[in-house]
């Protein structure tokens, strides 16, 4: 009973799986062999599971402790060309903020003109280019939609620390997105110097141009 329920688990998370293999190897033939091999030990330790409602979770756990054990030391990681501090801290950055001074108003809002014109296959090149420790955590919640609690078991780490690597990952990843939208075009807006009168008494105010 327990084996059909893990193989009912894997057939509904097959993309899941694959997406998450993906994410780790950053090669798609690569990606199948771990699933592949993380399947095989599912069933092998099927035994060790007390909680069938955690089978999923679990799943994933083994998959990435065979990246772990297995590939991860054949590859050479791939670098994000964007700073991250060694001391744990990130200066934040908002991409709506960026968008908000930005010529990129023609059509409702700033941040809904970008969404339009950025593709896809964009976005996700931005994430692949994250971090191995941040790709993984913002994969496993923002688009598998694990909590907290659960990317700690898969990862083997800290609630803390999960939540640090994904407040670090989507700061990272709104900077690679915002170099994306210069790519498109997007021009900071410009800044100009008025006069405005206070009572006989001239001041300088900045304002912004709308291009």
């Amino acid at each position: 009973m327990r084996k059909e329920t893990l193989a009912h688990t894997v057939l509904t998370n097959t993309t899941a799986l694959n997406r998450f293999a993906s994410s780790l190897c950053q090669d798609q033939s690569e990606a199948e062999d771990l699933v592949a091999e993380t399947v095989v030990k599912a069933f092998e330790n099927i035994h060790q599971v007390r909680d069938d409602k955690k089978i999923k979770q679990w799943l994933f756990r083994i998959l990435n402790n065979v990246f772990i054990s297995n590939y991860r030391k054949n590859k050479k990681q791939r670098k994000i060309n964007l700073h991250v501090n060694t001391d744990g801290t990130d200066h934040s950055f908002s991409l709506y903020e960026q968008l908000e001074a930005s010529d990129f108003t023609d059509t409702a809002t700033p941040e809904k003109s970008f969404i339009t014109k950025i593709t896809k296959e964009k976005i996700h090149q931005a994430i692949n280019e994250l971090p191995e420790e941040f790709r993984i955590t913002l994969t496993l919640c923002d688009i598998d939609e694990f909590s907290y609690a659960e990317i700690g078991a898969i990862t083997q780490v800290a609630i803390g620390t999960v939540r640090s690597r994904i407040s670090r990952a989507r700061n990272l990843l709104q900077k690679k997105l915002w170099l994306y939208a210069l790519e498109l075009g997007i021009r900071v807006v410009q800044k100009e110097k008025e006069h405005v009168c206070t009572c006989g008494n001239e001041e300088l105010k900045t304002s912004a141009i709308i291009i």
